[in-house]
């Protein structure tokens, strides 16, 4: 396992790179919070059932925090769209309780649509694609497509599209992936290269990709430090993190839409790199 400080997927456009981690942050950071009204999506339209319909997500108890069937759920959808050839390419989504939704445009040809198991529209979401600046004209014209939206329970397949014509789609499956940290327990003093460990399944039998994240407040804040990972361990150095007392670490679990989290049991101390040695 490679050491590292803070890692990220490599991009053949870093850039991207970078709007995606932060986008990571942004939807996580208020994860234990209530999508204030501020935040509800000014053009986005929802039609057909609404989060207080019976159809409901099947989940599991056991020591990981996993996403309930509740109001106040956001869809993170994640990709990378070239609007030259008008193909699109999707990162794995996360659904997260209590995130910040991003802003609708008043009009825009590119839309994300949730389906239920019949077809039918539950709700439509346009968008517009985050243009790369930094390309050369001799090549494809690229854009990020890094949205937050609501989540409707009973969406089967979510689609995204350019006027009437679909880009890309992903079924949503019926089970919520169960993911639990097993190393560090908490209550440590942890320094230098550290390797995080956590056990994961899934009983649709997805394959499943992890985001880690690290909080010096007890869980009231997260910065991302992995993204897109498919091993269920990562070796971390310690002293390029923020020291605390009240560390924690975080493991995201995602099917590509079904969402699972767990925290470490316990706070474990993290010194200062100015304090060590």
């Amino acid at each position: 396992m490679k050491e590292m400080t803070i890692y990220e997927r490599k991009s053949s456009y870093s850039k991207h790179s970078v709007i995606l981690s932060l986008f990571t942050i942004l939807i996580v950071i208020s994860s234990v919070a209530t999508v204030s009204n501020l935040y509800i999506l000014k053009n986005a339209r929802a039609v057909g059932p609404t989060a207080t319909t019976q159809c409901i997500a099947i989940t599991s108890s056991g020591k990981s925090q996993l996403i309930s069937a509740s109001n106040n759920q956001t869809l993170s959808v994640r990709g990378t769209i070239d609007l030259t050839k008008s193909t699109i390419t999707l990162d794995p989504f996360m659904v997260l309780p209590g995130s910040k939704y991003t802003i609708r445009p008043t009009n825009s040809s590119f839309t994300i649509n949730l389906l239920d198991n019949k077809g039918k529209t539950l709700a439509h979401y346009p968008f517009d694609p985050k243009v790369y600046t930094n390309v050369s004209p001799s090549k494809d014209k690229m854009a990020i497509l890094s949205e937050a939206v609501p989540y409707i329970l009973c969406t089967k397949q979510i689609v995204i599209s350019k006027g009437n014509r679909e880009l890309a789609s992903r079924n949503v499956d019926n089970y919520t992936p169960k993911v639990r940290i097993i190393s560090p327990v908490g209550g440590e003093t942890l320094t230098g290269n550290i390797t995080i460990k956590w056990q994961a399944s899934d009983a649709d039998g997805g394959n499943l990709t992890y985001f880690v994240l690290y909080s010096t407040d007890a869980g009231r804040s997260w910065q991302t430090i992995a993204s897109d990972i498919k091993d269920t361990q990562l070796t971390v150095n310690l002293a390029g993190l923020p020291g605390s007392n009240i560390s924690l670490f975080r493991i995201i679990a995602t099917d590509g839409v079904n969402t699972g989290i767990s925290d470490s049991n316990s706070t474990f101390n993290v010194p200062s790199t100015s304090s060590i040695g």
